[in-house]
């Protein structure tokens, strides 16, 4: 029987300081920003059992399909599909954020990552009563975020049990860099994690102003240190916000990134969550940005999950009406003008991912609205064979028998579907279509 629910809810944790969540989706519904949604309160060790996680999400999935209006209400990931009952489910994405400690005060940042909040039960022991309840797949991917995770005390414990007990096909770091971790760069190495850091300035002025430390020479010397241990694992990030995202700025960036030998880095663009729609300056800012970073011969840039929703009217708008770009200078006229004519011929592709950013992105690019999609690929063996588009589901290594251009339709998974087409099928990226901006 087919039910309303997504993968978070079936199968995702997120520990939290005093709290579980299933996700940390943001959105908006009628100007109101929502996401982030709490399954339950955690105040000690009782509260974090499995059998109470498990209730948890069965109760907001009845209510959901109920037609109650929950926190989940208007998230774009909602689908009515045939999905297992959560207690016949297996978890594939454990999020670990159980504190709030950091060592930064970043101006766009929640309150809820800072302050040095501590969790109330012990997430070890709650670790271990999934894995005694062989309640997480093999191919789980484990998150760490939080506050700043390479300052909290049981950081090298807790990673241990990770990496003995539950050995996970994928980790991804988001630190802040200041400190420079042998245990995250070594499993880089290995190819067993990625390391995502928001750097957000192009100047040390600039960094201090968004992130309220002085140590933005010190992040990017550690950063090229990951860099050189792990090209393809690191991501470096820029969450644009009023403060950071003048031309100036990013094209200081952009130098500072060659300046310290990043500049063939995975690239994420980003902005701030709490503002509903972007400016057309922004707009431009982004596209620009884009444009910079790819000619600086970046290995990947992507739009994530904020940027994405906002950038498609704006650029739709720019190419249609000449009039709107006569402030700006020559070379934003020029991409412009190159993305016209790229909408020309890209005309048949391949498309990589079936979710929610899939259907976001072919519905509402510009580049890509006339182009016809030869194939839908996605290595989650769930999807395999099913429809999407009227389109059959087939696995990633049919891209072997074409030489199709590659759009990635993801955004938190870009850059380890990029791996995988380079690592594991030896397919050259120039087939990734990097004009994938709008």
């Amino acid at each position: 029987m087919k039910k309303i629910s997504c993968r978070f809810l079936q199968r995702a944790v997120y520990y939290a300081p005093d709290e579980l969540r299933h996700c940390c989706q943001r959105y908006y519904v009628n100007g109101k920003l929502m996401g982030d949604v709490k399954v339950l309160s955690a105040k000690d060790n009782s509260d974090v059992s499995l059998k109470n996680i498990i209730k948890a999400k069965n109760e907001l999935i009845e209510k959901i399909n109920k037609g109650e209006k929950t926190d989940c209400y208007g998230c774009p990931l909602l689908e009515k599909a045939e999905w297992k009952k959560v207690e016949d489910e297996k978890f594939d994405h454990i999020s670990i954020e159980h504190h709030a400690k950091c060592n930064m005060r970043c101006r766009y940042c929640s309150d809820t990552y800072y302050g040095g909040k501590l969790a109330n039960y012990d997430i070890q022991k709650s670790l271990n009563e999934l894995i005694a309840n062989d309640k997480i797949r093999d191919d789980v991917q484990v998150a760490w975020g939080g506050g700043e995770p390479t300052i909290v005390k049981d950081f090298n414990k807790i990673i241990e049990l990770v990496n003995k007990k539950i050995k996970p096909k994928s980790q991804r770091f988001f630190s802040n860099a200041i400190n420079y971790s042998e245990i995250i760069a070594e499993l880089m190495k290995k190819n067993e994690a990625t390391l995502t850091t928001s750097v957000d300035a192009g100047s040390i002025e600039t960094f201090k102003l968004v992130r309220k430390v002085n140590q933005y020479e010190k992040v990017l010397k550690n950063l090229k240190k990951y860099y050189e241990k792990s090209p393809n694992n690191l991501i470096i990030k820029y969450i644009l916000t009023e403060d950071n995202s003048s031309i100036s700025e990013i094209e200081s960036f952009v130098k500072d990134m060659k300046k310290y030998g990043l500049s063939k880095a995975n690239f994420l663009i980003s902005s701030n969550y709490y503002d509903e729609k972007l400016t057309l300056d922004q707009g431009i800012t982004i596209i620009y940005f884009h444009h910079l970073l790819i000619k600086n011969s970046a290995k990947t840039c992507a739009l994530d999950e904020h940027v994405r929703p906002r950038i498609n009217k704006i650029a739709s708008t720019l190419l249609n009406n000449n009039k709107l770009l006569e402030k700006y200078p020559d070379v934003i006229k020029k991409i412009i003008q190159d993305l016209k004519e790229k909408k020309k011929t890209v005309k048949n592709i391949i498309v990589w991912g079936v979710g929610p950013y899939a259907n976001l992105l072919l519905n509402n690019s510009v580049t890509f609205s006339d182009s016809n999609v030869e194939f839908f690929v996605d290595s989650n063996p769930h999807k395999q064979g099913k429809k999407f588009r009227n389109s059959t589901v087939l696995k990633p290594d049919q891209i072997l028998k074409s030489n199709l251009p590659i759009l990635i339709a993801a955004s938190f998974w870009y850059h380890d579907i990029v791996k995988q087409i380079k690592l594991e099928y030896k397919v050259d990226t120039s087939r990734i279509l990097s004009s994938s901006i709008i």
